[in-house]
């Protein structure tokens, strides 16, 4: 609430602390609970189903953007939207370390090469969640996001998805976050709970609206929801829809009555590291 008053944007979620990465878990979590109210906030926020294409930001290294942003994503392709990530943090990308994907061809080779979309957008093993690597970094960088051909990729893949995720570098460190906030059609900010100062804060929204970026809303995460007493209402929420409580409200079969058990397990492939933490 205090960040809502502060930037008068709303805030669209409150993520846990240690929040996993969704696609590799199973069944039902409270951390997947709060991505879908952050699903929800930005239907509701968003104003147009035409406003497809969003970048998430941070204002420095390390605030958990990475991990929102896949887990976001995971959660709209379960919500059966066809949704695309983009890993547009060029200088230190991330994204194909959650599914452990080759990262040597995605963006950059089809901004500097003639390749094709096709080319350069891989299938998750997720249903309808779609992935474009970062590729590799050339060695005259400079521009590369803000060009013609970028304009023209974010244009060509709104038309081809539901729903576009760009992650982007930090916002106050490198100008490609800012050309990003320029180019799509949202910014969400993603915060680490009371640790980023407010002075800094309002430099990363007056980056974004400094090149006629338009502001989502505040992702506030890493949030101890139990020990927090702004968040007691978070608390409760996720409480109840934890697969303990969830299990203990099931009707019980009739002891006579013979019940098969059945199981279901999602694979992914090697656990993927956390982004390392950073608070507001």
């Amino acid at each position: 609430d205090d960040v809502e008053h502060y930037l008068g944007v709303p805030v669209l979620a409150v993520i846990p602390k240690d929040v996993g990465v969704l696609h590799k878990q199973s069944g039902m979590s409270p951390d997947a609970e709060a991505y879908r109210i952050l699903r929800t906030n930005i239907e509701f926020n968003r104003k147009s189903a035409d406003a497809n294409a969003i970048t998430v930001v941070s204002g420095g290294a390390g605030e958990g953007k990475s991990t929102t942003l896949v887990n976001l994503a995971y959660i709209c392709a379960q919500g059966g939207y066809n949704t695309l990530m983009i890993d547009g943090d060029l200088r230190r990308p991330k994204l194909h370390t959650f599914f452990d994907i080759n990262n040597s061809v995605g963006l950059t080779n089809y901004l500097t090469t003639a390749l094709q979309l096709e080319d350069v957008i891989l299938q998750t093993p997720v249903e309808n969640l779609y992935f474009m690597p970062s590729g590799i970094l050339p060695a005259d960088a400079a521009g590369i996001l803000n060009s013609r051909r970028m304009s023209e990729l974010i244009a060509d893949v709104k038309n081809r998805f539901d729903l576009v995720l760009i992650d982007s570098p930090p916002i106050l460190g490198v100008s490609d976050a800012s050309v990003l906030a320029s180019e799509v059609d949202l910014t969400m900010i993603v915060i680490q709970h009371r640790k980023l100062p407010r002075t800094m804060l309002m430099r990363v929204k007056q980056a974004i609206e400094n090149v006629g970026g338009n502001l989502l809303g505040v992702v506030l995460n890493n949030v101890d929801v139990r020990s927090d007493s702004q968040y007691q209402y978070y608390t409760s929420y996720y409480t109840y829809y934890s697969p303990t409580n969830i299990e203990k409200a099931r009707p019980r079969p009739a002891a006579s009555a013979s019940t098969p058990a059945t199981a279901g397990s999602r694979s992914g492939g090697k656990s993927s590291p956390k982004d390392d933490k950073d608070d507001y």
